[in-house]
């Protein structure tokens, strides 16, 4: 059938029909595949007279009809968690009866809010480099989306590259503007959650380039100085060259 949707916590309705004469022999089954991990088969339930429910469902799931014999095989399972997204498979077995199709398969999708993400930053925060910001929900179905904001001030959007599927925001070229705090929002339809982290921008890079330059500018006056002492012991000695010589 088409695919169940249910919120967490709630109870679902698995539709499994069939048309055969359930008499002596025939046996009923229902087995789990999560989602992701095809090759991860498990039985949840049996029926061949008697009701045998076999797995960690065991106190969550019921037949809908206690004697599943008149062509509704369809199971409730409640309390519904995000384990138990995947695929249901229902069979039919008649050993009298091999015509047809024997099995069905109905997809259940739990439907949860957003987990409370997880903000990290990676990058310099000198002044004039590059942050990067990442925020994630392990948990959230449908998955969500991710929206940064700065709580106190502006960032010029021209150094803000935001992406809402992966939840990662740079900050380019970082300056003083920057510092602050940052919030991220994990939402889907179910909820939101969020999470904060802190930009520091730091002045090391600042101050380094004034100490460079002040050392610059300081070896060049020096030189310059060094120059003009040069120049003018060099210029006295020539004066007193020339007016020896005019004695």
């Amino acid at each position: 059938s088409e695919p169940v949707f249910g919120k967490v916590g709630s109870t679902v309705l698995l539709p499994c029909t069939y048309n055969t004469n359930f008499v002596k022999g025939c046996n009923l089954a229902w087995s789990f595949i999560p989602t992701g991990a095809a090759h991860q088969l498990t039985s949840i339930l049996y029926y061949d007279g008697e009701f045998y429910p076999v797995d960690t469902r065991r106190d969550r799931i019921r037949l809908l009809q206690s004697i599943p014999t008149q062509g509704t095989a369809s199971i409730e399972i409640q309390s519904i968690q995000p384990s138990d997204t995947g695929s249901y498979i229902c069979r039919v077995v008649n050993p009298n009866d091999w015509s047809g199709n024997q099995q069905g398969t109905v997809n259940l999708e739990v439907l949860t809010p957003p987990s409370t993400p997880v903000c990290k930053m990676s990058g310099s925060t000198n002044v004039g480099s590059d942050v990067i910001l990442t925020c994630n929900s392990v948990e959230g179905n449908p998955l969500p989306i991710y929206d940064w904001k700065k709580e106190k001030g502006a960032v010029p959007q021209t150094n803000w590259i935001m992406d809402q599927r992966t939840g990662t925001l740079v900050l380019q070229n970082v300056s003083f503007a920057f510092t602050g705090s940052y919030q991220c929002t994990s939402s889907n339809e179910q909820g939101t959650a969020s999470c904060s982290i802190s930009v520091p921008t730091s002045t090391a890079a600042v101050v380094a380039g004034a100490v460079v330059g002040t050392l610059l500018v300081l070896l060049l006056l020096g030189a310059l100085a060094a120059y003009f002492v040069w120049f003018k012991k060099r210029h006295f000695k020539g004066s007193s060259s020339s007016g020896n010589e005019l004695r």
